[in-house]
């Protein structure tokens, strides 16, 4: 026996996510399919006016419309989709999630958390429900169907969605046996009974159940929504549907380990987040009083007066590293506060940047003695920036450069000076960042193995600092990396500002 041919437009602007997912659906299920593909919102709703398509996998994120705006425009005159759509996300994000079911999507995946099985159950559900859809929008009449064909229609749904049909006075007409296994309750003793009847905790105005169902059946639209009903105990996924003889056509889905997920993810990210709040602002504490006793006790030596010029300048260097370390343990004070809500704040004040270069050059390099470290400047380097936060961005740069490049090869720092802007750029030749990897580098915290830590530079907070105080300054933050060019961070700042002299991100 063949097996049923599916035409499935992928609408992705990524090429390489519209492999992994003909990859994904070809490795499984019972389909085979013809695969159409666009990475842009209006050739697909053109080409679907003009191809018959089983099923859509939408991208949230397109360049000139975004994947909700897409569904809005895909909705016939009847509100109903056609043909359905998965919607596949870049981010976990619950708001996104319910205003695409909103919108009408069958269901919506995150693309890091997209398997092969989740991939093709999605659309295996979304064109199993449309094919029911049909079916029951293309019945002239409940009453002139032998119930027992219809029964056997219905239960085909073989991943336990239950079905719920009523008529325009909230009776129910017809159930199926996933229906009976969720309410726990035989079908003979619903059917005729008012769907309130059944479930008086839903027959409250204040319901959502309620509401949706009056609305659905008023406005004769689709309704989707998630509630817990307390009489079963259960979170239920319910999808709701105009039948053409007046009535409903009710889908739910048990998603309750679904929502003890969530939860439970949820949890676990607020524990993580207070956990690193706690680590840092312990961190900084601790850091602090060790870093002002050198800093004292090197004040204290440098008024001595039978010091020779080595001891000197080694001094002064110690004095000014303890410095500038008792300052970044206060920035990093600042960052719990932007992390809690409060803002990162910088002040400015007229400097020359390339003198500042040159001063947190010569501190880094005071720790890897055995590097070169070259400075290229052209123009001036004259602006009104925060000079601590500034040297605090060239420290993390070169730092992480000299640290993730081979150790015989130099680190190159380059200015270039224009009218309005400074341009600094920070280059190594270490291994390449991968582009998935990129996309994560100015997020804090994000920690993986060694090997992963080598690749990736994301190593606790330093890039993320780096992109605020950036952005604080009104400036930008880049990164380019190849195997031939080596990498390059690089960072925009302009020389003014028309915001006030202290500012926050």
């Amino acid at each position: 026996m063949s097996s049923r041919l599916l035409t499935l437009l992928l609408v992705e602007d990524s090429p390489e996510d519209r492999d992994v997912f003909r990859t994904y659906l070809e490795e499984m299920g019972e389909y085979s399919y013809r695969f159409l593909e666009e990475d842009s919102a209006d050739d697909a709703l053109a080409l679907c006016k003009r191809e018959h398509v089983d099923c859509i996998l939408l991208d949230y994120d397109l360049p000139a419309l975004s994947g909700l705006e897409f569904l809005q425009r895909l909705v016939d005159e009847e509100g109903l989709l056609r043909p359905p759509v998965v919607m596949v996300t870049g981010r976990g994000n619950e708001r996104i999630a319910v205003a695409a079911l909103k919108g009408g999507a069958s269901d919506y995946l995150v693309k890091s958390e997209v398997t092969p099985e989740s991939l093709y159950r999605a659309v295996r559900n979304a064109v199993e429900k449309e094919d029911i859809r049909k079916r029951l929008t293309e019945q002239k009449a409940l009453t002139g169907i032998a119930e027992a064909r219809l029964q056997a229609a219905l239960e085909v749904l073989e991943r336990g969605e239950a079905l719920i049909i009523l008529d325009k006075d909230f009776r129910l007409l017809l159930v199926n046996a996933n229906q009976e296994r969720i309410s726990q309750t035989r079908r003979e003793d619903t059917l005729t009974r008012t769907l309130w009847d059944m479930w008086p905790e839903a027959a409250s105005p204040q319901s959502r159940t309620w509401a949706e169902l009056h609305r659905a059946m008023r406005e004769r639209t689709t309704a989707h929504y998630e509630e817990f009903f307390s009489s079963l105990e259960r979170w239920l996924d319910v999808s709701v549907y105009p039948t053409r003889e007046g009535g409903l056509a009710i889908f739910f889905r048990d998603v309750s380990e679904k929502k003890q997920a969530e939860d439970r993810a949820r949890g676990e990210e607020r524990r993580r987040s207070e956990f690193e709040q706690q680590l840092i602002g312990i961190v900084s504490h601790d850091l602090r009083n060790p870093i002002t006793a050198i800093s004292l006790g090197v004040s204290l030596l440098l008024r001595r007066d039978d010091l020779d010029e080595r001891v000197l300048k080694t001094l002064v260097r110690v004095h000014s590293s303890a410095e500038r370390t008792i300052r970044m343990v206060r920035d990093l004070l600042d960052f719990t506060q932007a992390r809690l809500g409060g803002g990162i704040v910088i002040h400015r004040e007229p400097s020359d940047l390339y003198a500042l270069l040159r001063l947190v050059v010569d501190e880094v390099q005071m720790s890897f003695p055995d590097r070169e470290v070259r400075i290229e400047m052209e123009g001036d380097g004259l602006g009104a920036w925060d000079t601590d936060r500034v040297a605090q961005v060239i420290t993390n740069l070169v730092t992480n450069a000299l640290k993730y490049s081979p150790a015989g090869s130099p680190v190159t720092v380059r200015t270039l000076g224009d009218a309005d802007t400074v341009r600094l750029e920070v280059h190594n030749q270490g291994e390449p960042i991968p582009p998935q990897v990129q996309r994560h580098l100015f997020q804090p915290m994000r920690r993986g193995d060694e090997q992963a830590d080598r690749t990736s530079r994301s190593i606790g907070l330093g890039l993320f600092i780096v992109d605020h105080l950036i952005r604080a300054h009104g400036g930008t933050v880049d990164v380019r990396s190849s195997a031939p060019d080596g990498t390059t961070f690089g960072v925009s700042l302009p020389r003014r500002s028309t915001l006030l002299a202290i500012e926050r991100v």
